[in-house]
């Protein structure tokens, strides 16, 4: 029996990481049903019981040790693991199981990675140094091609789709469930409007003067559309402050989700929605599965790549964003749904294709020791 391990952002209630997590896991059983998936995970019980896989401490070496004796492959991503902005463990971190997969002898495949950015001198020169050596290397948009190149890295970089991208919509007998458990009828004549906010990379905070400008665009939506705004932390302990501050200053009827979601409740949460706010990457990747339409406030270069490669326009920039801008970005958005589904749904079905692809190339370089 083949035997995967996986080592990502997982047990962090993440909700963008846990769906990754999901979607990887998803595709690689359905090309073979009988893989032996290992997670390497901050939350081990919560991932076995959530995903139905085995899982790990991803800090108790000798658990992680024993794993990758036992796997046949180990992937590490998808996401922004390889960056410093978040802080200084994680290059470190999944570069050196990297490194100690390759020390044992079990193959390496890195996952649909987002790339950078990466500040250290040195970070940079272990980048190049590890993958130049493992089996594959896959990233999620041409940039982080860029950016291994410019690093050094000569060998043959795979730009795919992130594997959320393979994820279902959900019904809607279960999206109607979903919203009637939190206390809202769905109706046509009340406007939704999700709002996914994180602080920036590196920040506790979230810049005033952009929090002023979405407030009021939150506030122009519930005066002319009578819209009922929800608040949704795709990472419960950076996001939610953030959300409740922003509450704070709209109607009291906002809905703030104030517990961590699955992939699935996710997805059933944004396919009720009639409008995102969103600056999560992985907030804008479940509107787009939902055919939702939305405005992206784009914070890092990744939210831009992700928009080309669906082909919609980055019509926003943080850094000189007016409320003018915003605003008339929310009365577009909220005109073209029927156009917005229409032209984006022959974009994803490419995007999964490459997921397809990318799993079938991962099962191949996993070969039972």
């Amino acid at each position: 029996m083949t035997c995967i391990a996986l080592s990502g952002y997982y047990g962090f209630h993440n909700i963008g990481d846990e769906a990754i997590l999901e979607a990887v896991i998803t595709v690689l059983r359905r090309h073979q049903a009988d893989v032996r998936i290992v997670v390497l995970s901050a939350d081990p019980l919560h991932t076995r019981q959530t995903y139905g896989v085995e899982a790990v401490s991803r800090t108790h070496l000798q658990s992680i040790i024993r794993v990758l004796r036992e796997a046949d492959l180990l992937i590490s991503g998808g996401g922004g693991l390889l960056q410093d902005v978040t802080g200084p463990r994680s290059i470190p971190y999944y570069l050196g199981i990297m490194e100690l997969a390759m020390l044992i002898g079990t193959p390496v495949a890195v996952y649909a990675q987002g790339m950078g950015p990466v500040h250290h001198r040195w970070s940079r020169f272990w980048m190049k140094k590890v993958l130049s050596r493992v089996d594959w290397v896959s990233v999620r948009d041409l940039a982080s091609a860029q950016f291994l190149a410019k690093l050094g890295v000569v060998r043959d970089v795979v730009v795919t789709a992130d594997p959320v991208l393979s994820l279902e919509p959900e019904s809607s007998d279960g999206i109607n469930e979903f919203w009637r458990a939190h206390g809202v009828e769905k109706s046509e004549k009340e406007l939704l409007v999700g709002v996914a906010l994180r602080p920036y990379p590196g920040e506790t905070i979230f810049d005033e003067r952009l929090m002023e400008i979405v407030s009021r665009g939150c506030s122009y939506l519930e005066s002319k559309y009578g819209a009922r705004l929800v608040f949704l932390p795709y990472h419960l302990q950076k996001d939610l402050p953030l959300a409740r501050e922003l509450a704070s200053r709209t109607s009291s009827r906002s809905i703030i989700i104030e517990r961590g979601l699955s992939s699935r409740d996710t997805l059933k949460l944004m396919g009720g929605l009639d409008l995102l706010i969103g600056m999560r990457l992985h907030a804008l990747i479940f509107a787009a599965i939902c055919g939702v339409p939305f405005v992206a406030l784009p914070y890092d270069p990744k939210i831009n790549a992700f928009l080309g490669k669906i082909g919609v326009a980055a019509e926003l920039s943080l850094e000189n964003l007016s409320f003018e801008d915003f605003l008339a970005s929310l009365e577009t958005a909220l005109l073209r749904k029927e156009e917005w589904m229409a032209n984006l749904q022959e974009k994803i079905n490419e995007q999964r294709k490459e997921v397809e692809e990318a799993a079938l190339k991962i099962l191949s370089l996993a070969s039972p020791k």
